[in-house]
């Protein structure tokens, strides 16, 4: 093995360790903002639906890399061409998704006034009905509670102010608004961030394969 292979076979480890590291982040970026997102699907404006599967394809993403760094590793440590060009291929596919996904998730999230006045709606509308429905007064309950606020705009939305208020004086709005557009612009720009450093990995692999191709080539010439 010449010294050109070994060395790029170190930097495919250490790119498969950087895919590593990034994958099991986006996985559980995704489960944390999954799980709120559920919780706070009723405050989360209709035209805006489809934000909240944007966690669901960074674990779906995560899981992926999480594999193909297991995948990189076994083709770098047994010397397999095959190997090493699969894994190639599937980062260029998945760099070609997460980028489409990051470029999505901060396009959808522009117009940052739609989106507020949007869940400024949704809020008024579980405030409405929080003592006629059950699934209002919990999802209301739960927001107030996580994010420390009371009422849409303040506490004197309520008539009667409910215990998950609290002593909280700012109002919900702004705050579900300011995490629902970190959360997103965090996701978002991990997945560009990462697709970044999935073309190195792909490029890093391709030329591991080749060396190993002449590699092999040279040795049956003996």
């Amino acid at each position: 093995m010449g010294c050109t292979q070994g060395l790029t076979r170190i930097f495919v480890f250490l790119a498969n360790f950087a895919f590593f590291l990034v994958g099991a982040a986006l996985l559980i970026l995704g489960i944390l903002y999954t799980v709120n997102y559920t919780k706070l699907s009723d405050a989360i404006p209709d035209d805006f639906e489809a934000i909240r599967y944007v966690s669901i394809i960074a674990i779906i993403i995560g899981s992926i890399i999480v594999f193909i760094a297991f995948l990189g590793c076994c083709g770098a440590l047994r010397s397999n061409t095959c190997m090493l060009t699969t894994y190639a291929a599937i980062l260029f596919v998945i760099f070609l998704i997460q980028v489409a996904l990051g470029v999505y998730a901060l396009l959808k999230i522009k117009d940052d006034n739609q989106l507020h006045s949007g869940i400024n709606s949704a809020l008024n509308q579980l405030l409405q009905a929080y003592y006629q429905e059950d699934t209002a007064q919990q999802t209301f309950d739960f927001i107030q509670e996580t994010f420390k606020c009371c009422g849409v705009k303040g506490p004197s939305d309520w008539n009667t102010t409910p215990t998950s208020c609290g002593s909280y004086t700012t109002g919900c709005s702004n705050i579900v608004f300011d995490w629902i557009l970190s959360s997103v612009k965090v996701i978002g720009i991990t997945a560009i961030a990462v697709s970044a450093v999935e073309v190195i990995g792909a490029t890093l692999a391709l030329c591991l394969s080749n060396c190993i191709r002449n590699h092999n080539r040279q040795t049956s010439y003996y």
